[in-house]
C-alpha cells in the first residue's frame, strides 16, 4: 500500500540496517541514513542534492524500478538488482524496495544481499568423489578379500570366476582411487594394450553376471595390433556397451533368440581431426557389439550419448555418457545404427604413436 504525505526521514531511519534515499520528483537525493552513506562511501552532506545515477555506475535497473513506480503510481520491487556503486571496486546484488508518494517523492531501500561465493564445482565434484570412494571401498575390499581366500581353496572349476572377481575388485579400487582424485576420463593415462584382452574381460564379466540368459558370440580379428589407450578407461566404455547391449536383447519381445555379438575389424580409412585442426585419414581399429534387441527409437538414438538421456524407464543417462568421454579422449568416436534385425554400436579408436 502506497502512502500519502511526503516521505520524512527521520533520526529514527539512522538504526535502519538497509540503504534509504529520499528522492524528489526530479530523482534528486532528498536525504538519506546513515547505511547509504556506508553503502555508497560518501558522506550525507555530499549525497543530498545530487542525482541517484550520479552515485551508480550501472543505474539502469533502479532508474527503471523508480520509473515503474512513477509511471504506475504504486510500490514496487526487485529481489536481484546489480549495482556498482561509484566508491566500491566490485558489483553488487541488492534487494530494492521503491515506496511511492502521491507528492511524487519516492524512498529508495537498497538491502545488498549477503556475499555468497558461488560454490567450485571442481571441490563439490571432488568432495563427493572422496566419499563415494570412501563409502566403495571398504565393501570391496571384503569381497576382494574374500575371493582371495575362496581361490585358495578352490576347485579348477570356480578359479576362473574367482579369479575374474579379484581382477574386476582390483579395477575398480583404481578407478575409486583416480576418481577420488579427480581424475576425469577425459584425462587418459596411456600405454600399449591389446583392445582384444579388455573386451575378454569385459564378455566374462557380463557372462557370469546373466549366465545362460543369452547367447554371446565373438568374432575378432587376430591380426590387430596392440594400441595406445587407457585400460580402466576403455574396459568402463565397453563395459557399458555391452551391458547396454545385453538389457536391449533381453528385453526383445520378439521371438528370435537374445544375441550380443562382439566383433573387431581393421578401418582404413578413419577420419580425425589432428592437432593442427585438419581433418586426416588414419587407421583405425573397429569394436562392433551388435545386440538382438529393438533398438531406440529414431529420434532419441542421437541424444543417447548425452548426459540424462536414456531409453529405459529407470535409466540415468550417464553409462553412455561415460562412453562418449572416454572416446573422445582416445581420439576416437562411436556410432550407433539400429535396423529390424537389432542394434549396433560401432566403436573406432585410431592406431598409431602417441602425440
Amino acid at each position: 500500500m502506497s502512502s500519502t504525505t511526503s516521505p520524512p526521514l527521520t533520526a529514527l531511519s539512522d538504526q535502519a540496517p538497509v540503504a534509504l534515499i529520499a528522492l524528489s520528483e526530479s530523482d534528486t537525493i532528498r536525504d538519506t541514513n546513515q547505511a547509504a552513506e556506508a553503502l555508497f562511501g560518501v558522506s550525507r552532506r555530499r549525497l543530498v542534492g545530487g542525482q541517484l545515477d550520479e552515485l551508480i555506475v550501472n543505474p539502469e535497473e533502479i532508474l527503471s524500478l523508480t520509473h515503474h513506480a512513477r509511471i504506475n503510481s504504486t510500490d514496487t520491487a526487485a529481489p536481484e538488482v546489480r549495482l556498482k556503486p561509484k566508491g566500491l571496486v566490485d558489483e553488487l546484488t541488492a534487494i530494492v524496495r521503491v515506496r511511492w508518494f502521491q507528492s511524487g517523492e519516492l524512498v529508495l531501500a537498497i538491502s545488498p544481499t549477503l556475499s555468497r561465493e558461488a560454490p567450485d564445482p571442481v571441490v563439490g565434484v571432488a568432495s563427493f568423489g572422496r566419499i563415494l570412494g570412501h563409502e566403495i571401498k571398504n565393501p570391496l575390499a571384503g569381497i576382494s578379500g574374500a575371493a582371495q581366500l575362496l581361490l585358495r581353496q578352490a576347485k579348477p572349476s570356480q578359479r576362473e570366476l574367482l579369479s575374474l572377481i579379484c581382477e574386476e575388485s582390483g579395477r575398480i579400487e583404481r578407478l575409486i582411487n583416480r576418481l577420488s582424485a579427480f581424475e576425469l576420463f577425459s584425462a587418459p593415462q596411456l600405454e600399449t594394450m591389446n583392445i582384444h584382452e579388455t573386451l575378454d574381460r569385459v564378455v566374462a564379466m557380463e557372462e557370469a553376471a546373466f549366465d545362460g540368459q543369452l547367447n554371446f558370440v565373438r568374432r575378432y580379428d587376430p591380426s590387430l595390433p596392440d594400441i595406445l589407450g587407457d585400460k580402466d578407461h576403455l574396459h568402463e566404455a565397453f563395459q557399458n556397451i555391452i551391458r547396454n547391449a545385453i538389457e536391449a536383447a533381453l528385453q526383445n519381445v520378439s521371438d528370435r533368440p537374445a544375441v550380443v555379438e562382439v566383433r573387431t575389424a581393421f578401418e582404413s580409412r578413419f577420419a580425425r581431426r589432428s592437432a593442427d585442426n585438419n581433418r586426416g585419414l588414419r587407421r583405425a581399429l573397429r569394436v562392433d557389439v551388435f545386440d538382438s534387441g529393438t533398438g531406440p527409437p529414431d529420434e532419441n538414438a542421437k541424444a543417447l550419448f548425452e548426459a540424462f538421456n536414456s531409453s529405459k524407464s529407470a535409466g540415468r543417462g550417464l553409462g553412455l555418457t561415460v562412453v562418449k568421454e572416454v572416446l573422445t579422449a582416445h581420439s576416437g568416436h562411436v556410432t550407433l545404427d539400429t535396423n529390424s534385425q537389432g542394434t549396433l554400436v560401432s566403436v573406432f579408436l585410431p592406431i598409431g604413436r602417441k602425440e
